[in-house]
């Protein structure tokens, strides 16, 4: 069966007429996207990695903050709120299949892509504040590291000390809070670098401030999106019972210990 060919006689033409076009997938995924007042618009099949006569459809962009969406997310048909992937036996199953996504594309996904193409929240960290970290990390370290009195003290501490600091500022708009989320980045960067331990890499691509080779590990972070983030969750949801910056950390101190199991303490 020719999953390609399908998709594109019962989806893939409508979606052209209005803008969209096939782009190469692997073996699991047939992508469609387009660009959209400088946005990245995407509609996927998707087929499950274990049951070839699975598919789905999976919206998505690039505006920050937005996450990957499918139909059980917002469409209120009970038909479709309760699916996940959609089982066909044979190629006729496959192509009704498809009609129906088509229909609840036209229907509601159009107008939800439209949704996700907005940033999620205003916290959204600029390419200047970015480029700003990259350049002035050691300065913001220092200055940070006296005005919290943190230097001497082993990097949960002082992630705990952040995480008191980032609670105490939830209730201010991000506007007033965007410099000082920045100082805490650039804190937090050299405390789970233990350091100089990481290398700090600006991205012209992403325009991103980003930590490479942490402890010597494979792991990267781009930290002023990290702190940001968090700060953002708890204002939102108060729920300090999530704590990201800590456990990235252990998630990077775990690495380095699987590597040098003789320094584990």
């Amino acid at each position: 069966m020719n999953m390609k060919k399908i998709i594109q006689e019962e989806l893939g033409q409508e979606l052209e007429n209005i803008g969209f076009h096939y782009v190469s997938g692997e073996r699991l995924f047939w992508p469609y996207e387009r660009e959209k007042d400088g946005i990245r618009q995407e509609i996927m099949i998707a087929r499950d990695r274990y049951e070839r006569r699975y598919i789905r459809v999976i919206f998505e962009t690039n505006a920050y903050g937005q996450r990957p969406k499918e139909f059980r997310h917002f469409v209120p048909e009970e038909g479709a709120k309760h699916w996940e992937f959609w089982g066909f036996e044979n190629e006729e199953e496959l192509r009704e299949i498809l009609r129906e996504f088509k229909r609840l594309i036209f229907t509601y996904g159009l107008d939800f892509l439209e949704t996700i193409s907005k940033p999620a929240t205003d916290a959204v960290p600029t390419r200047e504040k970015q480029r700003y970290l990259y350049e002035h990390h050691q300065e913001l370290y220092e200055k940070y590291q006296e005005e919290l009195g943190t230097e001497g003290k082993g990097a949960e501490e002082v992630i705990n000390i952040l995480n008191q600091k980032i609670e105490e500022i939830l209730d201010k708009p991000y506007t007033e809070v965007e410099d000082v989320l920045m100082g805490f980045a650039a804190l937090y960067g050299h405390t789970i670098c233990w350091g100089e331990n990481g290398e700090w890499i600006w991205s012209e691509e992403t325009g991103r401030c980003e930590i490479d080779k942490i402890l010597g590990t494979k792991v990267n972070e781009y930290v002023l999106n990290l702190v940001t983030g968090e700060w953002d969750y708890w204002r939102k949801h108060r729920d300090k019972k999530t704590r990201g910056l800590t456990g990235q950390y252990k998630s990077i101190a775990t690495h380095y210990y699987i590597a040098h199991p003789e320094e584990r303490p």
